[in-house]
């Protein structure tokens, strides 16, 4: 198992870390964002069944208004076999705090969840997911073609083939906090993509890989495909063309 990491809130930030939370969440559910990509969920006892959403060849798009799941939730992704990638964007500007369980079925789609506004991870969150792993507060995911935005229109058919890129192109970016054990497949890899991040949980990726990443100022972390693990390299120029270096 190889192990990334770039850049962590010192331990001793953890309480006004929580406070950040604390001040930002209430009880949340996950809900379609009403912007046209036809994600449709179904809510039935403790899970929510997530279809529909824009397919771009072996691509599939989904746009939550939020997303979040209390004690022993269920969010249930359902795919179709010949999809790779699963990307999902919450524009509603809440953080997501993530108490239940995140599930995918149909394929061995890797999952890909962008919120701008932060993510928390209690204890009792965990994994179900038979691809990898990627959880970010970027504004935008890069591929070959075109850009998926959190915010605003995206051209899907531009969309095809595999990410290439977190986007972070704003100041103001949330962050992730992981209190979780949180675990992928054997293969798989496991990444925390932020402005600042602090896991105090546990992170496992058997023969994978795990990325803790904060990414400051105005960058983007680029992602090579190799072997269909993703590596991730961090570009030093920033996206205003001033270099910064930062250890």
């Amino acid at each position: 198992m190889s192990y990334w990491r770039w850049w962590q809130l010192p331990l001793f930030l953890l309480p006004s870390f929580n406070l950040f939370f604390s001040q930002s969440l209430n009880a949340q559910s996950i809900t379609p964002a009403a912007d046209g990509t036809g994600t449709v969920i179904q809510h039935q006892n403790h899970t929510y069944q997530i279809e529909g959403g824009i397919s771009s060849d072996k691509n599939l798009f989904h746009s939550f208004r939020s997303f979040g799941l209390q004690p022993e939730e269920i969010a249930h992704f359902l795919t179709r076999p010949q999809i790779e990638n699963i990307l999902g964007r919450v524009t509603g500007g809440n953080p997501s705090l993530i108490q239940g369980l995140i599930r995918v079925t149909g394929s061995d789609a890797n999952l890909f969840l962008l919120n701008p506004a932060g993510w928390i991870f209690t204890e009792g969150a965990s994994l179900d997911v038979p691809g990898s792993f990627a959880v970010s507060t970027a504004n935008r995911l890069g591929f070959a073609g075109g850009f998926f935005r959190v915010l605003g229109d995206n051209d899907y058919r531009q969309l095809t083939g595999p990410p290439t890129q977190f986007i972070f192109d704003t100041e103001q970016h949330g962050s992730i906090l992981n209190e979780a054990n949180l675990a992928v497949e054997t293969g798989e890899d496991l990444y925390l993509v932020g402005r600042s991040v602090v896991s105090t949980g546990t992170l496992s990726a058997p023969e994978g890989r795990i990325a803790i990443a904060a990414i400051p100022g105005q960058n983007k972390l680029e992602i090579s495909h190799s072997e269909s693990l993703l590596t991730l390299v961090v570009d030093a120029t920033p996206l205003n063309g001033n270099p910064e270096i930062t250890g």
